[in-house]
């Protein structure tokens, strides 16, 4: 009944243009027009339709329809009747703004007094309403085929933020096998590559470490050597003739050759044999008639000793390592020391010689290092090379072999337990000693010897051996007689041995 009341009641605009007809003299038929169309207007509101060729539910009769966003929200132009204006404002409860255009309030209007129907309404373009053409679409409403529908794409959205939600953690929980696996792949790859640097690291250290001990050598270029090959060679047998010497100065003098000791290293046997030759062996020196081996020394250096090895021994040698007091004592100092068992007599011998030339040559006091007795002692760099020295405690120069090839294995086993003390014997013994090897030939060898030292066995014998050899007395000296041909077959069943 209210809706029915509202709407026989003339709106403030009809008012306004019937009194200013009448004003401007116009007849009363066209007041009345003016009137029915009003009420037109009103009849197509309701059903749907519009006046100024927009319908009212999408855009108003200025431009947009009353409820094309809701009376309740936006205005007929647009904005709804309580929130906004007309054109886009709402118009305050106290009042507000307004301009007249033609007469029409074109501001804030006044809150509409029931909403209309959510339907759109065709008005003509041009001219007047007709009202033949209201009535089909008035019954026609088409509330589906809406041509820009506003309530379902406001809801619409929501819809689509809830899916992903549901769908994201189902992906999740299928990634996260393989996001593992990449973790534990990425963290052993870091380790990978912190373990190869690391190594390539040390790899690099020590190589610059060698290196400067290689270079710091006193390299000499090999000298004339008369017998060029042996009997005995193999490629997988690499031999270095390691001569002690008493020297102080090889470039000043040549001394003599306390020690000769061939370190070979055999691939196939994966063995490290180091063989002592006796230096009172009588043998044959090319150029120089039988002598002692010790002689060759003396008389042709390096080149000569090599020759004679290989005239008598048919073993081929090619390289060598001089080694002086000052050397040895270096390279003993340089592992930590040896730790060996002697005896009382052992002990006094070594402070002899200590007090009579070692500590002479290495420019201490006489009476440094000396030892308090025997036992199972640390000897330092010059206690172990008086005590590989001792000649006249035991069985001669026979035990004094031992005790020589007895401290060079203590430092390959200091070496072997902690290959690392290889970078001060490189920095502190190296540099003492003489050879005739090039600088690739001693890299190639500091290269390969850790490696061997920790893989290979380390063997050790003399030549003579036991029950091929005499003593005789020749021209007042005492010498040893050798069965060559025992030695010679010594030789090949040991360093050259194939299995």
């Amino acid at each position: 009944m209210e809706r029915n009341h509202k709407h026989q009641d003339n709106t403030d605009g009809e008012e306004t243009m019937f009194f200013r007809a009448a004003e401007s003299g116009g007849s009363t038929d066209q007041y009345d027009t003016q009137q029915l169309n009003a009420q037109q207007v009103r009849r197509q509101a309701q059903n749907g339709y519009g006046q100024q060729g927009y319908p009212q539910n999408g855009y108003g009769q200025q431009g947009y329809s009353q409820n094309g966003y809701g009376q309740q929200g936006y205005s007929q132009n647009g904005y709804g009747q309580q929130g906004y204006s007309q054109n886009g404002y709402r118009q305050p409860q106290g009042g507000g703004y307004a301009s007249h255009t033609g007469g029409q309030p074109q501001g804030y209007r006044q809150p509409a007094r029931q909403p209309q129907q959510n339907v759109y309404r065709q008005q003509p373009r041009q001219g007047a309403p007709r009202q033949g053409q209201s009535a089909p679409r008035q019954s026609q409403p088409r509330p589906a085929q809406q041509p820009r529908p506003s309530a379902p794409p406001r809801q619409e959205p929501p819809r689509r933020q809830s899916a992903p939600p549901q769908s994201a953690p189902r992906q999740e929980s299928s990634r996260r096998p393989t996001v593992h696996r990449r973790r534990k792949g990425s963290f052993l790859g870091r380790l990978f590559r912190v373990l190869l640097t690391i190594v390539v690291a040390v790899f690099l250290l020590y190589s610059a470490v060698a290196m400067i001990g290689i270079l710091g050598m006193n390299r000499v270029s090999t000298g004339d050597r008369g017998v060029t090959s042996g009997s005995m060679d193999a490629a997988y047998v690499k031999s270095v003739l390691v001569i002690g010497t008493d020297t102080r100065d090889p470039n000043e003098e040549r001394g003599r050759s306390d020690s000769m000791i061939l370190v070979s290293m055999n691939s196939r046997t994966d063995q490290i044999y180091m063989t002592s030759f006796m230096r009172d062996a009588y043998v044959d020196i090319p150029g120089y008639g039988s002598d002692k081996l010790n002689a060759a020394y003396s008389y042709g250096g390096p080149e000569l000793l090599m020759d004679t090895l290989e005239e008598n021994f048919d073993v081929h040698i090619d390289d060598y390592v001089m080694i002086t007091f000052a050397a040895c004592a270096a390279m003993i100092d340089a592992v930590g020391g040896v730790e060996l068992e002697i005896s009382d007599r052992e002990a006094e011998a070594v402070n002899e010689i200590l007090i009579s030339e070692v500590n002479e040559i290495m420019g201490d006091d006489r009476e440094d290092d000396l030892l308090d007795g025997g036992g199972k002692l640390t000897l330092d760099g010059k206690q172990a090379l008086s005590y590989s020295r001792i000649r006249y405690v035991g069985n001669a120069d026979f035990e004094r072999t031992e005790r020589q090839r007895t401290v060079m294995s203590q430092v390959m086993s200091k070496v072997k337990g902690n290959p690392f003390r290889l970078l001060p014997v490189c920095m502190g013994a190296l540099p003492k000693m003489t050879t005739n090897m090039s600088v690739l030939g001693l890299y190639g060898y500091a290269l390969t010897t850790p490696f061997k030292l920790a893989t290979y066995d380390m063997q050790q014998q003399r030549v003579p051996a036991d029950g091929t050899f005499q003593g005789a007395d020749v021209g007042g000296q005492s010498v040893l007689e050798i069965d060559l041909d025992a030695a010679k077959q010594q030789l090949q069943s040991t360093v050259f041995a194939e299995k």
